[in-house]
């Protein structure tokens, strides 16, 4: 069975949640009060439904407890943010993201709750920060705890060298998950692998590790 997801908010943010879910062959209920926001939505995503989620028996009804995750992604009101996300958990959804508009937003929906807060516009501002010190880097995400996934593309300097040669298979502190050589994407590697100009590597891990491997390239 699929995961089930639960996206309530249909702005731009929410939409693009729902598009990318329902690419990853997903289940995905797409919610708004918006009948105008439901209709656009109702083009790509099956499930898509017209409803007030700050009701508790509108919660009920439509099994929201029963979902993997159900992602908060309301930004034209905190209060509505808010209290839909105290609603979700009161009525036992096990696991709710919220999208937070800023810090303040962020610690009141912890307060009340919320697994896990995303603020994307701060996010990105991160990520951009990074690429713009590294600009090796082609994106950067910080996952919590000094975690971070990120791509690295390969410049001259790499270019033709193995991975056995920059040691990327033996780390123990973060890990070669593939690599994107144009269009394809390979994740069957061993330490003969020549590298190209322009393969991006995919490295998740601890932060510190990844960026002693970077200072040494």
């Amino acid at each position: 069975m699929n995961n089930q997801f639960a996206v309530i908010g249909l702005g731009l943010f929410g939409t693009a949640l729902c598009e990318e879910l329902e690419r990853q062959d997903a289940e995905v209920l797409a919610i708004d009060i918006d009948e105008l926001r439901t209709r656009q939505v109702a083009t790509f995503c099956s499930h898509v439904i017209v409803a007030d989620a700050t009701d508790e028996n509108t919660v009920a009804e439509l099994g929201l407890a029963d979902f993997d995750i159900v992602f908060v992604a309301i930004g034209d009101s905190l209060e509505t943010s808010i209290l839909t996300t105290l609603v979700l958990k009161e009525a036992g959804v096990k696991k709710v993201w919220v999208k937070a508009r800023d810090k303040f937003h962020a610690k009141i929906l912890k307060k009340v709750g919320a697994d896990k807060v995303i603020n994307p516009e701060w996010d990105m501002g991160r990520r951009v920060a990074q690429s713009m010190f590294d600009t090796r880097l082609v994106d950067y995400l910080e996952l919590g705890h000094d975690m971070v996934l990120t791509e690295f593309v390969i410049g001259l300097q790499l270019n033709s060298r193995t991975l056995a040669d920059l040691n990327l298979l033996q780390q123990t502190e973060f890990q070669l998950l593939a690599i994107k050589r144009g269009q394809v994407l390979h994740n069957v590697l061993t330490g003969t692998m020549d590298l190209a100009l322009g393969d991006i590597l995919i490295l998740a891990g601890n932060k510190h590790a990844i960026d002693r491997w970077l200072d040494k390239q």
